[in-house]
């Protein structure tokens, strides 16, 4: 039984003349394109669906027949072009750099809590005025979406990064910011801004890690360092 495509069926537009390139082909390029219509149509791919394949395929095809270089030289035996083609893996839809940020914040805070609390269970008294709940929020967040935009950044074309430099003077801007904003809560007394007993920290741990692997396995989501 043929595999049916699961594509979306709407239509495909491209600048690609694809009646005139089928128009240049060689006798066996020609032959090679019907077996792989032929193909393509007994897996229920539509007209358009079709057409943008052929797009994809035929500037490069023409090109090389104009060097001596049938179909079968560069992309293979027909049967093999058509399952690479039909067994594509599919694009992977990129994440906000908000989910992913927010992703990473609860990992981190999920680490933080555990660091809290077990120096807060060895030593509870020795625990700073700036290990309060809120501040783990801060550095959690912070560290979060900067973790989020490195990894979107260094998947980007080099020639469209912005300049290394700036993304270490950006990091460390915001570790300044979120440490000044770290110790100016500390001066707060409340139950979010003080130290607090170790079984907190490590409810703080379960549940912001909980949250993050739900959150990674509902969207598929990149890890730490997904670069």
């Amino acid at each position: 039984m043929a595999k049916k495509n699961d594509e979306p069926q709407t239509a495909v537009e491209t600048t690609v003349d694809v009646d005139g390139l089928l128009s240049e082909l060689t006798k066996k390029n020609d032959e090679y394109v019907f077996k792989l219509r032929r193909i393509l149509k007994e897996h229920q791919y539509t007209d358009a669906q079709e057409r943008k394949v052929l797009a994809d395929i035929l500037p490069e095809m023409v090109e090389a027949q104009r060097a001596g270089k049938p179909a079968t030289q560069i992309f293979g035996p027909v049967t093999v072009k058509a399952d690479s083609i039909i067994n594509a893996p599919k694009p992977v839809k990129q994440a906000p750099y908000w989910l992913t940020g927010l992703d990473l914040s609860l990992f981190f805070a999920s680490i933080f809590g555990l660091m809290y609390g077990i120096m807060a269970f060895i030593k509870p008294k020795n625990m700073t005025a700036g290990s309060g709940i809120a501040s783990i929020i801060i550095m959690a967040g912070m560290a979060g979406f900067i973790f989020s935009y490195y990894n979107i950044w260094s998947r980007r074309d080099k020639k469209k990064r912005a300049k290394t430099w700036l993304i270490m003077l950006g990091g460390v801007a915001a570790i300044i910011v979120a440490s000044l904003a770290s110790s100016l809560l500390a001066v707060i007394k409340s139950p979010l801004t003080s130290p607090t007993v170790w079984p907190v920290y490590a409810v703080v741990a379960v549940v912001c890690y909980g949250a993050h692997w739900l959150l990674k396995r509902q969207y598929n989501l990149p890890g730490i360092m997904a670069a």
